[in-house]
């Protein structure tokens, strides 16, 4: 069988790495090489060095129709699709015989959309998981062929679910590929009336709200770093907070004043407070809250902003 994959994140790899043992992967489609960073260096997506370091050919088309009849040539049975980033055209939906499968990182119909991982996080679920669909013209709207749980950890942020959805998705494809090449599966129809859709996430999403909630505020650094991160204010200045843990009691009143707890950084929240694991200050490197804390002068008179 002969899988044409096409992906731009690090999502996919462990499953690309399943179905090399016993598929044929004739074809990588990914994003372009983009700009990174500060100095704006040319970075190819981790599916081109992947697929490079395993000899597998790669396209990296501005849009994915310039391929179709590059795709159709290699006559593939499945077309599989994980984080690509771009709706896929029905024509080319329709080029491989047992049509596209996309990988959704969440339990649809929930939370549709590029950021599934972040969303779970910041609603508080419990649970999550990968949706395998037979993909339509619209957006994670194809009817389900497969899915499977998993439990969101009190401690999980955005990165390690990420790891923990990669492998299960690896695992579910792996497991659900016989029986759908097979024509075992017939795949259900979402139930349409309860989906929801997720947000892009940009830098002022990561403004942190002192007079939130401490759960709420532990949520959204779990969820956005590392992006878009998670920051704050102090004396003009930004900071980013990297993480945190719960600190289930207060005697300080004021939300957003830092004040001293066993020699650790704490921040006071609407409720409880927040303990400043790591945070990088404007213009320095990552440190951890103590020692943020033991460079800060007149603590007593210092509030996040």
């Amino acid at each position: 069988m002969k899988i044409v994959f096409i992906g731009t994140s690090d999502f996919g790899i462990p499953t690309l790495q399943r179905l090399t043992a016993n598929y044929q992967i004739p074809l990588v489609v990914t994003r372009p090489d983009r700009p990174v960073g500060r100095r704006k260096e040319l970075t190819p997506p981790p599916l081109k060095i992947w697929a490079e370091k395993n000899n597998i050919r790669i396209e990296q088309p501005e849009k994915i129709t310039n391929l179709k009849s590059q795709i159709s040539n290699l006559q593939p049975d499945l077309i599989l699709v994980a984080a690509y980033g771009q709706l896929i055209p029905k024509d080319i939906l329709d080029i491989s015989k047992f049509g596209a499968i996309n990988i959704h990182a969440s339990l649809l119909p929930k939370y549709r959309g590029a950021t599934p991982i972040q969303n779970a996080i910041l609603s508080g679920e419990q649970e999550t998981g990968i949706t395998l669909i037979k993909m339509d013209e619209q957006l994670d709207h194809g009817p389900i062929v497969s899915l499977k749980t998993i439990s969101i950890a009190n401690d999980d942020n955005y990165t390690t679910l990420h790891e923990k959805l990669a492998v299960l998705a690896a695992s579910l494809v792996s497991d659900t590929l016989p029986d759908w090449f097979g024509g075992k599966i017939k795949a259900q129809e979402q139930d349409h009336s309860r989906a929801t859709y997720t947000k892009i996430f940009a830098t002022p999403d990561g403004k942190i709200n002192w007079s939130d909630q401490a759960r709420n505020i532990s949520r959204k650094i779990r969820a956005l770093n590392p992006n878009p991160g998670t920051w704050t204010t102090l004396d003009q200045k930004n900071v980013k907070i990297l993480s945190g843990t719960i600190l289930n009691h207060s005697k300080i009143e004021l939300a957003g004043k830092l004040y001293r707890h066993n020699g650790q950084l704490a921040v006071k929240c609407h409720d409880y407070s927040l303990l400043i694991d790591q945070l990088i200050p404007e213009g320095k490197k990552l440190m951890t809250g103590s020692e943020y804390l033991n460079g800060i002068k007149n603590l007593e008179t210092k509030i996040f902003l």
